[in-house]
């Protein structure tokens, strides 16, 4: 039966990547002043790469030497002429679960307890005790992606595979990921092996929901949002103003919104603007004086330490966020996530020692290697 159900799920896979891709150009709108040094550098860069983004459009947010700059290029959608700017909206994907492990060390904090506490005692008792080789999941496990819990839950279903992903993670509840940790076999002893998992952050933000009795984005609302001033993040899509949205595309087609993720909203439901996540870049610069801003600084603390090597940076694990180190930047550390949903792409990059910002969202789910060039000549701006 298990052969049959993987045969399935490659013939759905290779029936919905026969779909001719297409690849998307920027129009040539801007709303760059391109008058200060900054304007002036960021246009020469975004002309070199623009032809091969592949997206509608971008929106850029800056922070460096206390002035931000906002740049938009490309268009909200393709064929509006709407160039995307400080307050359009755009949805994060996983830079959501920097607020979830923020939540989550709030949390423990007026528990008086830490990362090191099992997560056992919040979960339902009927529940089996996930472990591995006699080692209980921690906090600290799910925080760091070194649970042993997949990249995925193993029933999330076949849209994750045909390109229907938003409507499986609207369908995905608490029923399905309570039988998912049911049968689940840990990848490897918690702590020993990095494995990047939707599905544990996700469980965190489910944890959050059942801690405080309510859901997970009134959670985020009154204890980060709020207290932040984040008044254009938002977790339900009803919460923001349609005509600011820009439309996201995946293999150049318009796509579905993943409003909900169920059972893994704390995985990658939040939808935001460079206005805000500029802010929210700037509370972590600069914290607050309160038992939030306490919690936003132990997400910064390295806690498990090898460097994974990419092909041109290495990273390791802070707690939700990683710490960054570009090959061609070597003298710089930042602190970064980033974030992909079916139609949307992200990146943060917090440079605490220039404290300095930059936050890149493009309405397309692709990148390119031409990204990748562009968001390297940025970063050497903001290092400047």
């Amino acid at each position: 039966m298990k052969n049959h159900v993987s045969i399935l799920i490659i013939l759905l896979a290779t029936a919905a990547s026969c779909k001719k891709e297409i690849i998307l150009t920027p129009a040539a709108k801007t709303n760059n002043p391109q008058l200060s040094v900054m304007d002036k550098a960021v246009q020469q860069a975004y002309l070199k790469y623009q032809n091969n983004l592949n997206t509608a459009g971008v929106s850029i947010g800056i922070l460096r030497n206390d002035t931000t700059f906002f740049y938009g290029y490309g268009e909200t959608k393709t064929g509006t002429g709407i160039v995307p700017e400080k307050n359009t909206y755009f949805e994060i994907g996983s830079l959501t679960k920097t607020f979830t492990a923020i939540a989550i060390m709030n949390m423990l904090a007026e528990k008086n307890q830490t990362i090191e506490n099992t997560v056992r005692n919040y979960l339902p008792a009927n529940l089996p005790t996930l472990q591995r080789d006699g080692v209980e999941v921690t906090f600290k496990h799910l925080l760091t992606h070194t649970s042993g819990l997949p990249y995925f839950p193993d029933n999330f279903g076949v849209g994750l595979y045909t390109g229907k992903i938003a409507s499986e993670f609207a369908n995905y509840d608490r029923n399905k990921l309570y039988t998912h940790l049911k049968n689940v076999h840990l990848i490897a002893k918690p702590f020993t092996k990095w494995e990047y998992s939707n599905t544990g952050m996700g469980l965190l933000g489910t944890i959050l929901g059942l801690n405080y009795n309510t859901q997970y984005g009134d959670i985020l609302q009154d204890k980060i949002f709020t207290p932040l001033q984040l008044t254009d993040t938002k977790t339900d899509m009803a919460d923001t103003d349609a005509s600011r949205w820009a439309t996201g595309y995946n293999k150049g087609r318009e796509t579905p919104y993943w409003n909900s993720l169920n059972a893994l909203d704390g995985a990658g439901v939040i939808k935001s603007t460079a206005a805000d996540l500029i802010k929210y870049g700037q509370a972590n610069l600069n914290p607050p004086n309160s038992q939030l801003g306490a919690s936003i600084t132990s997400t910064h603390q390295i806690t498990y330490l090898p460097f994974e090597d990419r092909d041109v940076f290495k990273i390791n694990g802070r707690l939700g966020w990683f710490q960054l180190i570009h090959k061609d930047l070597p003298a710089e550390s930042f602190i970064w996530h980033n974030g992909g949903t079916g139609g949307f792409s992200t990146d943060m990059f917090i440079n605490k020692s220039r404290k300095s910002i930059l936050v890149l969202l493009y309405n397309s789910d692709k990148g390119t290697q031409e990204r990748e060039d562009f968001k390297l000549e940025l970063l050497k701006l903001i290092c400047q």
